[in-house]
């Protein structure tokens, strides 16, 4: 596995929350009630008797971040429904559609409608722990294929090892499903079994595996010192608590006496704003954390440091592509406000905040509500965080030169040299 792939693919694959739950996740409470919007009386019939429908509906045009027509919303949902009707379907599938319809017409490819299983997957993802198997996965050449096995975990005691290929699951070929779509398929009630077909080498013929599920902690924060007087921290997302194992982590290694630290971010999709809020400040004497803006009065907010240090080393950020939202935000606020020194490639350029709404059928919607600024003023949408110092990592190999550089820097800082 390729340097800081294993992180990358357990962000995007295992906990995926830039597919599906992004920046700034903040779970609310369902609507309580209905509220009358502009052209509701136009509905379909199956819609217009579906409280899980009336509810989504305001709830899109009074949070989502930009004005909303909400005739054009019951618009885009009567066409949605509309074959399905023809087909004589009905009841919670029409629902589905209509609200999907609805979030699809916002052209916002970070707002999105979420079903059952999907909401209660963002849900577990962003507590840090899950029920599956425990397989690392990734797409190569069309097909899911074994990156890495979790510690502990049902696939690792099975046989299954790094390199198969994931041909089936439960009986469905994987060729035609997404790796979202093959973990969802994975995962499953504890204590329920899922059968896996998987290729190795270069035979033909599958190897199958029935797997038990059981509830997986994910390993989101790891520490360790790779040289004396380095501590080094990769965080792999955002979770529910993760800026207190955070600050457990600093305090560990100051403890150690180590006199500078390396924070890897790479591919780390993000999760809870308020936890890289929080991780910010733990490392800011002042200053601006972040600013948002919002349609909503009270999400134009900017965040300051609360002048509480608790670590004053040296600071070095690792970053790549796979670098999302929260990430952004903390590293945004390190290097604007000139505390750390950022290492790596280009982050992944997300500036919008979302929040999910659940809905009283067990599903969800997920809205951008805000866009962030860091405190520069800069919006980083597509452009990302800029590295102060730019370091690719070869394509194939195990060397890492980004930590190398990290290192490198690291050391200097540490001399007294300067990192330049």
């Amino acid at each position: 596995m390729s340097p800081g792939g294993r992180k990358a693919v357990i962000g995007f694959v295992i906990i995926a929350l830039c597919a599906i739950g992004g920046v700034g996740v903040l779970l609310a409470k369902p609507w309580a009630h209905s509220a009358e919007v502009a052209g509701q009386d136009e509905l379909d019939p199956q819609l217009a008797d579906s409280a899980v429908f009336n509810s989504a509906l305001p709830t899109i045009t009074a949070s989502f971040f930009e004005d909303v027509d909400s005739r054009s919303l019951v618009e885009a949902a009567n066409q949605g429904i509309k074959r399905l009707v023809e087909e004589g379907r009905s009841g919670d599938e029409i629902v589905a559609r209509g609200i999907t319809a609805m979030v699809d017409s916002l052209d916002d490819p970070w707002s999105t409608y979420l079903d059952p299983k999907a909401l209660a997957a963002v849900e577990s993802q962003l507590t840090g722990s899950f029920s599956g198997v425990g397989i690392v996965m990734k797409s190569l050449r069309n097909e899911i294929m074994v990156d890495g096995l979790l510690p502990g975990a049902p696939a690792q005691a099975s046989g299954i090892q790094v390199g198969d290929v994931i041909a089936e699951v439960a009986g469905q070929s994987t060729r035609n499903l997404t790796l979202s779509e093959a973990q969802q398929k994975i995962r499953g009630t504890e204590g329920t079994t899922v059968r896996l077909g998987m290729r190795r080498g270069n035979s033909s013929q599958l190897i199958y595996f029935d797997l038990v599920r059981k509830s997986i902690d994910i390993p989101v924060l790891e520490q360790s010192v790779p040289e004396p007087g380095i501590g080094l921290i990769s965080l792999a997302d955002w979770t529910d608590g993760i800026e207190a194992k955070l600050e457990q982590a600093l305090t560990d290694l100051q403890a150690q006496g180590v006199r500078g630290i390396v924070l890897d971010l790479r591919g780390n999709p993000g999760g809870y704003m308020s936890e890289a809020i929080k991780a910010a400040d733990l490392f800011l004497r002042s200053g601006t954390i972040v600013t948002s803006k919002g349609k909503n009065s009270s999400l134009n907010q900017e965040y300051r440091a609360d002048g509480k240090v608790l670590c004053g080393l040296p600071l070095v950020i690792l970053m790549d592509r796979g670098s999302a939202s929260a990430s952004e935000i903390f590293s945004g606020a390190m290097q604007d406000n000139a505390r750390a020194v950022v290492v790596g490639e280009n982050s992944f350029g997300k500036s919008s905040i979302q929040k999910i709404f659940p809905l009283s059928d067990g599903s969800g919607i997920k809205l951008t509500i805000a866009k962030y600024m860091t405190p520069s003023g800069t919006n980083i949408d597509e452009e990302g965080i800029k590295p102060d110092v730019v370091v690719s990592n070869p394509a194939f190999g195990d060397q890492d030169l980004q930590k190398e550089k990290a290192l490198e820097i690291m050391r200097k800082m540490i001399a007294g040299q300067g990192w330049r």
